[in-house]
């Protein structure tokens, strides 16, 4: 997370312009005629005492009377650049920024070959927020002046303000080398490198300044140089200049979120120790903020105060709700997220809370609880992908498909480019041995989402149960598939596997070039690629060619420890090789891998069971 950061500033000061103009002054003045009448003396010496009065009452803060001095002597007849730079100044200070815009405007016209008026519009431009006419004005001051150091930082940070920043850094790297050292062109040169993605070279800028003495500007020091090291990816030196920044800042919000997303990004525990309070006063929506950017780091204990907090100040806010009961769940308290669900539900139910009533209460063994308040989500919310969505998957899990089917079917017509929509729909075909419908909806999923790997990896349970007769319709969405992403190994796997199966189904005549050519190319994609080794072990041993069948599965076994499948047609080709030792050992390896699936599913079945009775005869739209 980068913050913006506010450049230390922007806008020269008074004592930095006072002392600009002085310095300019004084070349007027050397640069005045050797032998002056008396007049010009007398008016000279005037100009010169009102000057250095009008200097004084500035710097002690008395910018009106201040300017009333400027205002008496111009009315009097003095026509000096000086003094109207300085009556820019004093109603700049005042607020009176039209009159100082016309100040500076006369400077420039008094005296047009000085930098000077043009520095100084260019500052009041940048006070003003005009950036580009700013640009404009510092441009003049540095053709006029080129190593004028406020001429250059000028047009480096009303560049940089303008998201010009390749530009600001040329301009800012040369104020350097004119006073090399100096904080704030350190600070804004470093800032404009960050934004213009050199990270690296912004670091060594900021290696040759260090955090000055005075709060403000040492606060963004240490705040730009956690964003400069949180770009390099440098999470806990990004986390120490944050902390550093925080500790002299303790009341910035921004502040405190960069430093718990640079703590929680390397990894530093976030417990009370590890991280420093928040910032007094939070108002409900930097708490909810806060609380979720802790729950997206799994800091779920952390996350609750937050979350908590933000409902003291809005019992109304259904997002710090929802959250909190995620936080409550995840650390074990399902019974108080539960609790607090239903107390919401009941001065303000919405299909976002029986959404999470109903994925509360199934985490707690509640199923059929959990099936009527993912029922009355879609009730209240019809239009919602997501409620169709749980509900369905709700049926699957427990193993009640009628009910997935009806579900799935109303949720691929009212949201015909969900790919999961027609995922479900495609389970739930197979769980009732509609292969036929399965695979087309599986297809149609694919074809909807070609890089999902849920997608993909549901897609290829199918490939065992289709008739021959049923691939004629498939294997032509397939192509387009695989021509249309040549670079997916998933896809080239699926459409070998299923030309595979497709031709295999015709008998003695096979082809199997183009399959084993498809499934070649998926482990060229993807060396590590067990079910496309499974799929060609098994073309390879259609064709009676055992030895390459054994080197496949043997690659399938070594990147899948758990495929019971692959030790077992292993162990059948070993039979036919008449290594019988080495099929006894495979086929016991499937014995035990199948047992261990056996029982997970008797453990599912079990726990499932009230479920599924409780469920009617008919399932209600």
């Amino acid at each position: 997370m980068i913050l913006s950061y506010p450049a230390i500033g922007r806008i020269v000061t008074v004592a930095t312009l006072v002392a600009v103009t002085i310095c300019i002054f004084e070349i007027a003045s050397a640069a005045s005629p050797q032998t002056p009448t008396a007049q010009a003396t007398v008016q000279a010496t005037n100009i010169q005492a009102t000057y250095e009065q009008a200097i004084e009452l500035l710097h002690r803060g008395k910018s009106a009377d201040a300017l009333g001095l400027l205002d008496a002597a111009i009315r009097a007849g003095a026509r000096d650049p000086s003094l109207y730079n300085l009556k820019g100044l004093a109603a700049s200070e005042l607020g009176r920024n039209a009159e100082a815009q016309e100040s500076f405007r006369t400077v420039i016209r008094l005296s047009p070959k000085s930098a000077m008026g043009y520095n100084n519009l260019g500052v009041l431009l940048s006070k003003l927020g005009r950036y580009q006419d700013a640009t404009a004005a510092f441009r003049e001051a540095h053709v006029r002046d080129p190593r004028n150091f406020t001429a250059l930082l000028g047009l480096g940070t009303s560049l940089a303000a303008s998201h010009n920043y390749d530009e600001a850094v040329k301009y800012l790297q040369k104020a350097w080398d004119v006073r090399p050292g100096d904080f704030q062109t350190g600070y804004e040169w470093a800032h404009a490198l960050l934004e213009a993605k050199q990270p690296a070279v912004a670091k060594k800028v900021l290696n040759q300044i260090s955090a000055p003495q005075e709060t403000d500007s040492a606060v963004k020091y240490y705040s730009l140089a956690g964003a400069v090291a949180e770009s390099l990816q440098d999470s806990p030196v990004a986390s120490q200049s944050y902390r550093q920044a925080y500790a002299l800042s303790p009341s910035s919000y921004e502040i405190y979120l960069a430093l718990v997303q640079s703590s929680l990004s390397s990894g530093d525990a976030p417990s009370r120790e590890g991280l420093p309070a928040p910032p007094a006063n939070l108002s409900a929506s930097q708490n909810l903020a806060l609380g979720l950017l802790l729950l997206s780091h799994d800091a779920y204990q952390q996350a609750i105060p937050r979350f908590e907090q933000a409902l003291q100040q809005d019992d109304s806010n259904e997002m710090a709700t929802l959250n909190l009961a995620l936080a409550y769940r995840n650390v074990g308290k399902t019974s108080t997220a539960i609790d607090l669900t239903r107390r919401k539900l009941d001065t303000k139910p919405t299909a976002a809370l029986y959404n999470m009533l109903a994925e509360l209460e199934e985490g707690a063994g509640q199923y059929v609880d959990a099936v009527q308040n993912y029922q009355t989500a879609v009730e209240l919310e019809p239009t919602n992908e997501n409620y169709y969505f749980d509900l369905g998957m709700e049926y699957l899990s427990h193993f009640t498909f009628g009910p997935a089917l009806e579900v799935y079917r109303v949720g691929t017509k009212k949201f015909p480019d969900s790919s999961r929509q027609y995922l479900g729909l495609a389970f739930s075909h197979y769980a009732v041995r509609e292969y036929k419908e399965a695979a087309d909806a599986f297809t149609k999923a694919l074809e909807l989402d070609p890089d999902s790997p849920a997608v993909l990896k549901a897609w290829n349970t199918v490939l065992s149960f289709l008739a021959p007769a049923n691939w004629q319709g498939i294997l032509p969405r397939l192509s387009r598939l695989v021509a249309a992403h040549p670079q997916s190994p998933d896809l080239a796997f699926s459409y070998g596997a299923a030309l595979f199966r497709s031709e295999f189904a015709k008998g003695p005549k096979v082809a199997l070039d183009r399959p084993q050519s498809f499934l070649g190319k998926a482990i060229t994609l993807r060396p590590n690629f067990a079910a496309a080794r499974l799929e060609l072990g098994a073309l390879y041993a259609a064709q009676n060619q055992n030895q390459k069948a054994v080197d496949e599965y043997l690659e399938a076994i070594r990147e899948d420890t758990k495929s019971d499948v692959a030790h077992y047609r292993l162990g059948q080709i070993y039979r036919q090789m008449n290594k019988l030792d080495l099929a006894t050992q495979e086929l016991a390896s499937y014995q035990e891998l199948s047992r261990l699936h056996q029982e997970e599913i008797k453990r599912n079945r079990s726990a499932i069971q009230q479920f599924v009775l409780s469920q009617p005869s008919k399932p209600s739209n």
